[in-house]
């Protein structure tokens, strides 16, 4: 009989026991069900100087909806050292590397997971974008046997649509990894770029043969110079592309 008695608490305590991670492993997956919420830090924009904020929030099963709000303080051309590998012009190459950049930017987006559940597996995210770029331009040219150079500054803005490619993995409680491997988009851009100066007529042959000589890839832009300075319009194509690393946490 004490036998007995043991064996039957034993079974008890083994059913409480089960019980018990059965209602745990229950209660967090009607958390996470409830937990409906990502928002994420981009890491790789933190290495570059930049910010980057995303935030998701799930509709069904295997879609958000969301999109990313990115900052980047006043900076040279980023990867301006590079320039000189797609751009064969030694005038266009010191021209670009001398250009000052700050952007911001609103990307709205939706995302379908082809994983089991929302927020996991592989995805593809179809995009907008609106871009505001503010830009000081220096432009170099040759009077009187002297470097000189004109600043201009303005703001540039951006409207493009594509699609992103990417998976995501939860790391811990809470807490994911997203990789946005590509999203490369292409739309249009409208501004100018202007610089007030009093020229004289051989400056401004000076000016205009400068910038008859820049050759900058996947931007169309007109110019005028006149006595009171240098006008730069740009309006065109635009063309880009997205890559992210961001850590998240879910809610």
């Amino acid at each position: 009989m004490k036998s007995f008695k043991i064996l039957v608490a034993l079974l008890i305590g083994q059913f409480a026991f089960a019980q018990e991670s059965v209602d745990s492993e229950n209660a967090s997956i009607l958390k996470e069900v409830d937990s409906k919420n990502l928002i994420k830090i981009n890491a790789l924009a933190l290495v570059t100087g930049n910010f980057s904020v995303q935030y998701e929030r799930s509709i069904s099963k295997k879609i958000t909806v969301g999109g990313s709000v990115n900052y980047m303080p006043n900076r040279k051309l980023p990867f301006s050292n590079k320039i000189e590998d797609f751009v064969n012009d030694e005038t266009t190459v010191s021209q670009l590397q001398s250009i000052e950049l700050s952007s911001f930017s609103i990307t709205p987006e939706v995302r379908y997971y082809f994983g089991k559940e929302v927020f996991k597996g592989f995805y593809v995210a179809p995009f907008l974008r609106y871009g505001s770029y503010s830009l000081k331009f220096p432009v170099n040219y040759t009077y009187e046997d002297q470097s000189l150079a004109i600043d201009l500054d303005g703001k540039v803005n951006t409207i493009s649509g594509g699609i992103a490619i990417g998976a995501q993995w939860k790391i811990a409680k809470d807490f994911y990894l997203d990789w946005m491997i590509m999203g490369p988009h292409y739309g249009f851009s409208n501004g100018n770029l202007s610089g007030n100066q009093n020229l004289n007529e051989y400056e401004q042959m000076a000016i205009n043969e400068a910038l008859n000589d820049l050759d900058i890839p996947l931007i169309d832009y007109t110019y005028e110079v006149n006595d009171r300075g240098t006008k730069i319009n740009i309006k065109g194509p635009w063309a880009g592309l997205r890559a992210s690393v961001g850590i998240g946490y879910r809610f």
